[in-house]
């Protein structure tokens, strides 16, 4: 008997967790008009009503704990909490706060702790104490992505864009950030990596580097993180999904940090995701 996990796509999880945990991941979309991307797309709570009835059919399934994309950026919490009514506190919904890997270390943690045996209350606050720990840090080309995704306010897009600034953000709490600037993409990324400095020499720390067109830079960042940490192994590259990518633009190099509750979890290695 065993908690299913259910996530969306811009959790990033790398194939491997996905197969070996049992994780169900409900795609998210960039809409197009014109052959342009103009924005993105929640699920709907009927569609995630649909998997939750799915996976509950299962006899082997005790419940269901769904983990989703940061409410303040993204409706897809709401449209799960909407659909769990419907089953009558067999599915608990928590908001990640996050997104990317920070969160999605979260949701691989909880399952494997589900396949350990960990009942549906225990997944859930492992949860809710995972998610809110952890941060994203990303140095950005500009925050017009951002501005224009509706996600950072007008004036924050101004004060980035000012000389031709590389703007640094954090995600923490649910909140979006500006955190510092510089003037080259060389010095934004030395910037994240020194607000990253205090984090990453914890031992109990899983780190991943995300990237959006910007595989190179994503390598040198994890090469230079590795050789900050006594775990390099706990190093890992993650390429964004479509829908962070459009929200942060191209050439933005990304790095979360969740917290590993347990240090027997295993870790995929190679790194799971190519980045060519």
């Amino acid at each position: 008997m065993t908690v299913r996990l259910v996530t969306d796509s811009t959790s990033d999880l790398p194939a491997e967790w996905i197969r070996d945990f049992g994780i169900t991941v409900v795609p998210l979309h960039v809409v197009e008009e014109n052959d342009k991307t103009v924005s993105t797309a929640a699920v709907t709570p009927d569609q995630l009503a649909e998997i939750y009835e799915r996976l509950l059919s299962d006899p082997d399934c005790t419940g269901i704990v769904s983990v989703h994309l940061s409410r303040g950026l993204s409706r897809t919490w709401e449209s799960a909490a909407d659909a769990a009514t419907r089953f009558g506190g067999r599915v608990l919904v928590s908001d990640s706060r996050g997104a990317g890997m920070a969160y999605g270390a979260a949701v691989a943690q909880c399952a494997w702790a589900a396949t350990n045996g960990l009942g549906l209350s225990g997944v859930y606050d492992l949860a809710e104490r995972l998610c809110r720990g952890a941060s994203t840090f990303a140095a950005l080309e500009s925050l017009e992505s951002l501005r224009r995704g509706g996600r950072i306010s007008a004036v924050a897009a101004i004060f980035g864009g000012v000389l031709a600034m590389r703007p640094v953000i954090v995600l923490r709490g649910g909140t979006v950030d500006l955190s510092a600037k510089a003037r080259t993409t060389t010095k934004a990324h030395q910037r994240l990596r020194a607000l990253l400095r205090d984090e990453i020499e914890r031992t109990d720390v899983l780190v991943v580097v995300h990237h959006h067109e910007a595989a190179e830079r994503a390598e040198e960042m994890a090469t230079e993180i590795r050789k900050e940490t006594q775990f390099p192994e706990r190093v890992m590259l993650v390429e964004f999904d479509e829908v962070l990518a459009w929200h942060l633009g191209p050439g933005t190099v990304g790095v979360s940090v969740t917290a590993l509750d347990d240090p027997e979890f295993p870790i995929p290695s190679p790194s799971p995701q190519s980045v060519d």
